[in-house]
This record gives C-alpha cells, structure tokens and sequence, in this order.
C-alpha cells in the first residue's frame, strides 16, 4: 500500500495540522526557524536557571520571525 501524494507547496505541508508529526511537519513553524535558533534558546534557559526545554518548550520561550499563529 503506497501512500498518496498530498497537494500544495512546501510551506503548506510543513505547517499544515492534519500531516502529523513526521519529519517534515514542523507545525506552525517555517522550515529551520526553530532548528536555526536552538543553542540560542538553550543558552537562554541555562542562564535563567530553568531546567532544559523539551520539545515544544522551544516555541514558549521565544517566538521566531517565521511563526504561525493559529489562534
């Protein structure tokens, strides 16, 4: 069983919420606008003296330029 190709541009499929949470899903974020900024935000969180962010902790902390808000 082959799964279908599903249609719209690259932006579309990484932030769209019905695509799961696969490799190239980013939900709610550009491609790289998180993963760009990681050390930054780690570094942010040691001297805060918090523990290390898990998964979507990253988005709390400090919201990036390519973010999309689906409230």
């Amino acid at each position: 069983m082959v799964q279908e190709r599903l249609s719209g541009n690259a932006s579309e499929k990484r932030n769209c919420w019905y695509r799961g949470h696969g490799p190239d899903s980013m939900r709610g974020e550009l491609i790289r606008g998180l993963s760009l900024n990681r050390k930054t935000l780690n570094r942010k969180v040691r001297h805060q003296g918090k523990d290390a962010l898990q998964h979507g902790d990253y988005k709390r902390v400090c919201r990036t330029l390519r973010m999309v808000d689906f409230t």
